[in-house]
């Protein structure tokens, strides 16, 4: 049978046992990243993360199709970014969810690519809980790989933000085509205030709304300069391991453990 919840038929979806059946929603972004890299970076590298886990999962987890937009609102002074508002992003999740359980799923799973779509995800899979009385876990990739980020980056702190390190060399090992060589230039972030740094590795904990236009000089924060295909393959695998390692925890969950009785 398909792995991807697309490619099936509604018969071969309701036969799936409710039971050992997890759907994985992938979330990302169509936004700059900027001007080397595609506008479907995060989506891309989610959606792939998701459907390698289903692919090899032996037949009990279903990629769904991709939430292709993100909130990316601090992207829009450069032009290629589509973002969505909070409350749209919220009914689509809100909708996607609630016609699945509807016939009976409750195991799931949100693999994020997008650091703008992860406070709107932890605001609505919360409130989900309470409206359709399934806990929903959510994360986005990076926060499962973080030492092995640590051990393979070059950069400072602030190298690996957007369109830097890290994401040029997953772009780099993937889909190596797609990226432009000689417009890649570091661009490390402008630390607005102290405490505020953006990086995959070691964030400030200070979050400051930031404008990319206003806070970049080309799109880009961090140094994609030192992103090789080498570091691209050791981030996908890492990765990979882990969401494969939450995947089989979560199918090994109790029911209660996922479902609240009250609010059924």
């Amino acid at each position: 049978m398909a792995f991807r919840f697309s490619e099936l038929n509604w018969q071969q979806i309701d036969s799936l046992d409710r039971d050992k059946t997890i759907f994985l929603l992938p979330t990302g972004a169509i936004e700059q990243h900027g001007p080397h890299l595609p506008v479907d970076t995060d989506i891309y590298n989610s959606n792939l993360l998701v459907e390698h886990v289903a692919e090899n999962s032996g037949g009990n987890v279903t990629a769904l199709p991709p939430i292709w937009w993100g909130t990316s609102p601090h992207h829009k002074g450069y032009p290629g970014t589509i973002s969505l508002k909070l409350e749209t992003f919220h009914h689509l999740l809100n909708d996607i969810f609630s016609s699945l359980t509807a016939h009976g799923f409750y195991r799931f799973l949100v693999i994020n690519g997008h650091g703008g779509n992860a406070g709107i995800l932890t605001a609505s899979t919360a409130d989900l809980s309470e409206t359709l009385g399934v806990s929903i876990p959510t994360y986005s990739y990076w926060q499962s790989i973080k030492q092995v980020l640590i051990d393979i980056g070059d950069s400072e702190i602030g190298g690996m933000g957007h369109a830097c390190e890290m994401e040029t060399s997953l772009a780099l090992y993937h889909r190596p085509e797609l990226v432009d060589m000689k417009a890649i230039a570091k661009d490390m972030p402008d630390v607005r205030v102290a405490l505020s740094c953006i990086d995959f590795r070691q964030p400030g904990f200070l979050g400051i709304p930031l404008d990319f236009r206003r806070d970049s000089k080309s799109g880009v924060m961090g140094d994609p300069t030192l992103a090789t295909a080498e570091k691209g393959e050791k981030i996908f695998k890492a990765a990979l391991v882990a969401a494969t390692d939450a995947v089989q925890a979560l199918l090994s969950a109790d029911r209660e453990v996922l479902i609240t009785e009250r609010f059924n």
